[in-house]
């Protein structure tokens, strides 16, 4: 049975926010898209309406509520199952007292956003009634867990103690060490002066990033990014099933937005400034001549002009210990490696994988 759409709509266009009746089935003689608020029973057999059978309306066949006064979901007689108001006291069917009945399961929320209902929303409704009997009996994935189980309790703590053992592996990997003697096999040093030169940078930016002291400008315009304005609104609506035979239209106005381009001026200069140049080093083995810094000749001018940087020194010890295996040790500091000399007998720590731990250097007692 198809009802009549609201006056001056036409089928194929949505209709407003607002009540509408949902529909339902009579499961009994097959009559369909009955009228959740008007046919609380089925016109041509009786039937009480089930509202486990309501389902939401195509557009076409959606039928509007006027001056719809809505007191809540439907509550189910806990005598005869048959919906009553939510305003009822007693049942309409067989005057059992409400009190105790339950509220009917609704059909949630139908999202349609921007298009329209194309098709009614039905529910399986055997289906449903047996998934959830399947999952009060534990058989299926919503039922007792993997891990309620004894096998899966054994699993896990399988996999718990395995986890445990490699951290345990892992941490003994490293914080193990042995110690060992060696020898000074040989000893470096070198020591860096690196320089700066003054020179005239090209450069690119935007006009108000372009920096203090810059010169010979040149600007043009340029898109620098886009900004978010409003640019009309659309309506977002949703279909709310109320529980007692009909549903709400809830629709939203929502803004839309474009990218409008933002431009601003694009600069290209000339800037002086010291930037990185080269290095100089020098560098010897033992102690003999004493490690000295290499000299240093500054270029002058205006451009081209150099001016030092930072200095850095290294220094190395090599040490070969008593399993042949050969350890580089570095110190910053001239004193902690003038305290070594080529042959002198040393201990020091060396890891699982043969990493020696150069802290624990020190000479032979």
């Amino acid at each position: 049975m198809s009802q009549a759409n609201s006056e001056g709509e036409s089928s194929g266009a949505r209709r407003g926010a607002g009540a509408y009746q949902m529909l339902w089935d009579c499961r009994f003689c097959g009559t369909a898209k009955l009228l959740g608020v008007t046919h609380r029973h089925c016109p041509n057999c009786g039937a009480a309406q089930d509202p486990a059978w309501r389902y939401f309306p195509s557009e076409e066949d959606m039928v509007a509520l006027d001056d719809h006064k809505y007191v809540g979901a439907d509550v189910i007689c806990p005598a005869c199952s048959q919906p009553n108001s939510a305003e009822s006291k007693f049942c309409i069917e067989c005057g059992a007292e409400l009190a105790a009945g339950q509220v009917v399961q609704t059909q949630g929320v139908r999202g349609i956003g921007t298009g329209v209902a194309a098709a009614d929303t039905r529910r399986d409704v055997v289906k449903d009634q047996f998934d959830a009997e399947m999952k009060r009996a534990g058989v299926t994935k919503d039922g007792p867990g993997f891990l309620s189980t004894t096998k899966g309790r054994v699993i896990l703590a399988a996999i718990i103690g395995v986890a445990i053992l490699a951290c345990a592996g892992i941490i003994y990997a490293l914080t193990y060490s042995k110690a060992v003697t060696g020898e000074v096999e040989q000893m470096t040093w070198e020591r860096v002066v690196n320089l700066q030169e003054y020179r005239q940078v090209p450069g690119e930016a935007w006009e108000d990033d372009v920096p203090n002291g810059a010169y010979a400008l040149s600007c043009h315009r340029e898109e620098h990014g886009t900004r978010r304005v409003e640019d009309g609104s659309h309506e977002e609506c949703e279909d709310v099933d109320k529980g007692d035979g009909s549903f709400e239209r809830q629709c939203t106005t929502v803004i839309d937005y474009r990218d409008e381009p933002v431009y601003d001026d694009r600069c290209s200069f000339t800037v002086d400034s010291w930037l990185d140049g080269r290095s100089i080093t020098a560098s010897g083995t033992g102690k003999q001549p004493a490690p000295d810094w290499p000299e240093v000749t500054l270029a002058g001018g205006t451009y081209g002009k150099e001016r030092e940087r930072a200095r850095h020194e290294t220094y190395a010890v090599v040490v070969r210990d008593s399993d042949g295996d050969e350890h580089t040790c570095e110190f910053d500091d001239q004193s902690d490696w003038a305290q070594y000399d080529v042959g002198a007998k040393v201990d020091l720590e060396v890891g699982i994988g043969g990493a020696a731990d150069c802290d624990s250097l020190k000479l032979a007692s």
